[in-house]
């Protein structure tokens, strides 16, 4: 699977990642990584389209970047509407959403809590091998949860 493809048929028992990503370099990486460890790896930098493909593919986890260019190439902080028309939305207000981004700073860190993020990564801090282990716990988390609902 080429990494700018959005959907695939098959479904990981690993898990299935959205990664919500306009750098090309990371999208590479990432989609090498996490697809040799079994992973089902989605990927979009229009949010639009990140929007449609959260609610049809429900997936196990979203990695989010914030800054992410408009169509229009303007640079924009679209990252946290997407945030918000997920967390609103009844069918994937549930989805796990991870903040994967530069932004640094405690209010950043503070609007993703809030809005409903699970999870916040500093891009530059962090391997894909650690991005990968802190997916896995958050997976693991959600579906012990879901089974307990059953």
């Amino acid at each position: 699977m080429k990494p700018n493809q959005i959907t695939d048929t098959m479904r990981s028992q690993k898990g299935r990642i959205l990664f919500i990503e306009d750098e090309r370099g990371l999208i590479d990486v990432y989609h090498d990584f996490l697809t040799k460890e079994g992973y089902d790896f989605l990927t979009t930098q229009d949010i639009k389209e990140a929007l449609m493909v959260t609610e049809f593919e429900q997936p196990d986890v979203v990695l989010l970047d914030i800054v992410i260019p408009k169509p229009e190439n303007i640079m924009a902080e679209q990252g946290w509407e997407y945030l918000k028309a997920v967390k609103k939305n009844p069918k994937t207000k549930n989805v796990p959403i991870v903040v994967f981004t530069n932004l640094n700073y405690p209010e950043d860190r503070q609007k993703a809590k809030d809005l409903g993020a699970t999870g916040y990564i500093f891009k530059r801090d962090c391997t894909p091998r650690e991005v990968m282990e802190f997916i896995d716990e958050i997976i693991v988390g959600d579906r012990e949860r879901k089974n307990k609902k059953s």
